[in-house]
């Protein structure tokens, strides 16, 4: 399929699920699902019922709760990605986000905390830089 043909599918596809997921389906099946974004394949496959495995998983739908300010929610969530075996950066820096959001003070100091360990083992200088600007923050959620 020409790439410009099928760029075009998928938009009308992700259009299609903002308007009417059930109508998206009937037309075009699961074809383009894992055509779309991380994040939108997980909000999909939770909306489809597909159990949810990987610590990935659970975290793209708390970042999805996040984004709509459900952070009860989506602080389960980051629990069950945890529970799941999740050791990635990003998921203690949402997860202290979630906790300062939710006025956690010392969940969220951890949380960054966690984050920080995990970050200096980046070798990018983009995760170096942004390691450094959590432990700034850290320093003054700390007072």
């Amino acid at each position: 399929m020409d790439e410009s043909i099928y760029s075009t599918q998928v938009g009308h596809f992700r259009e299609k699920l903002n308007q009417s997921p059930k109508r998206a389906y009937e037309i075009y099946g699961l074809s383009l699902l894992y055509s779309l974004e991380p994040t939108e394949i997980t909000r999909e496959a939770y909306r489809l019922g597909i159990p949810q495995q990987t610590p990935h998983d659970f975290y793209n739908l708390a970042v999805l709760a996040n984004q709509e300010k459900r952070h009860g929610e989506a602080l389960d969530l980051y629990s069950r990605a945890q529970s799941a075996g999740g050791e990635f950066p990003e998921l203690y820096y949402n997860l202290g986000l979630t906790y300062e959001s939710l006025n956690q003070k010392e969940e969220a100091i951890k949380a960054f905390e966690k984050y920080s360990d995990l970050a200096q083992e980046l070798s990018s200088a983009e995760a170096q830089s942004e390691a450094r600007r959590v432990r700034a923050h850290l320093t003054e959620l700390k007072g």
